[in-house]
């Protein structure tokens, strides 16, 4: 049976992701940091719907210098032997221009976002050899918008290390990503807000839950694709 490795599973794009791999006879590793709660029920959720499977949940700080990646590749909760692919799907999202991002708003950020996935990714890499990896970027890498740099930035960095990594990694290791528009309103915003900002992209939707993961399992099930950056964002990316 295949397993996946989801960062940040346990709420919002992760869970989405987590319950359609589940659904599709994937055993999926559910990491979090901070929401344990959610993560149990997640877990206990699969177990009970496909009860061949475990789908064990692992708690690791991605801002924490180099430790998860012990606890998330080189140490998997058993019954779990190797990984079949990673989703890089965690991730700190914090509004601040260019001019008023301090050091540690930047460290937190590009810890979180680009080097965390950069040391999961090399793990992945060098313990298994062969297999898929997604990023979950952000239709913001394709403008110059300041009013989430520090964000910004982690996302346009690790846009290049998918391409970076599946050059150099092929073919055993195929390394992609998706870049979502408006899914879900920031934790400080409601739904009138993502509405608003859907309005503005070409296709005028917000884009679902379902379509984000859908264009997730493209890339991982679709063995001739590797390098590709997937915009799942109602054609936001094409206003810049």
């Amino acid at each position: 049976m295949p397993t996946v490795l989801i960062t940040g599973a346990a709420k919002r794009v992760g869970k989405a992701l987590a319950e359609l791999f589940a659904a599709r006879d994937w055993e999926v590793v559910i990491h979090y940091n901070h929401s344990e709660e959610a993560a149990l029920d997640l877990s206990l959720g699969l177990q009970n719907k496909y009860p061949d499977r475990h789908f064990p949940i692992v708690r690791a700080d991605l801002s924490d210098g180099d430790k998860f990646v012990a606890l998330l590749m080189d140490k998997l909760p058993a019954p779990i032997k190797g990984l079949d692919a990673l989703i890089n799907c965690a991730s700190v999202f914090e509004p601040s221009s260019v001019a008023e991002t301090d050091y540690h708003l930047l460290r937190q950020q590009m810890a979180v976002n680009f080097e965390a996935p950069f040391m999961l990714m090399q793990a992945f890499y060098q313990l298994h050899g062969s297999g898929a990896i997604v990023n979950i970027l952000d239709t913001r890498i394709v403008n110059n918008s300041w009013s989430h740099a520090a964000y910004s930035l982690s996302k346009k960095a690790l846009m290049e290390l998918t391409r970076m990594a599946a050059l150099e990694w092929a073919p055993g290791v195929r390394v992609n990503g998706v870049a979502p528009g408006p899914v879900l309103p920031p934790p400080d915003k409601d739904a009138a807000h993502l509405k608003k900002v859907a309005a503005d992209t070409p296709l005028k939707k917000v884009v679902g839950l379902n379509d984000l993961a859908e264009s997730v399992w493209f890339l991982i099930a679709n063995s001739a694709i590797t390098g590709q950056i997937i915009f799942c964002d109602s054609g936001a990316h094409l206003k810049g």
